[in-house]
């Protein structure tokens, strides 16, 4: 069974129209300090490629959200999860930075795993 060529013209060109899922975003490959309450010191979050991470010598990977989340303080950013290592079970999120940290910064906010109540900020360094 032959499909006429108005047909098919008009299946590519409603193909063309459907948008593309936007992949899921990591944060920036590199060294984040990190500090508790904001003074301090939790070490450095290093993320690599791959979802992978690595901090306080401990090694594990972690996952992102695949859609960019508006949370509850206005920000706009992604969630994440690590797994293994130091940090395994820990939950958070990262974003661009607007205030608080030099222009440009991204920033990774985690939750702690014991209260839920996020406390523990990573900046990227320049």
């Amino acid at each position: 069974m032959r499909t006429p060529a108005r047909v098919t013209f008009a299946l590519c060109a409603l193909a063309l129209l459907v948008p593309a899922t936007a992949p899921a975003k990591a944060p920036p490959k590199g060294k984040y300090d990190c500090t508790i309450g904001g003074s301090t010191l939790f070490g450095t979050l290093t993320i690599k490629k791959g979802g992978k991470y690595s901090h306080r010598g401990t090694k594990g990977t972690f996952k992102h959200g695949r859609k960019r989340s508006t949370f509850a303080d206005g920000i706009k950013g992604y969630k994440l999860s690590f797994k293994g290592g130091d940090l395994n079970k820990v939950k958070g999120r990262w974003y661009k930075a607007k205030d608080g940290t030099p222009a440009g910064t991204y920033e990774i906010a985690l939750k702690n795993p014991g209260s839920g109540f996020e406390s523990i900020y990573c900046s990227r360094r320049k």
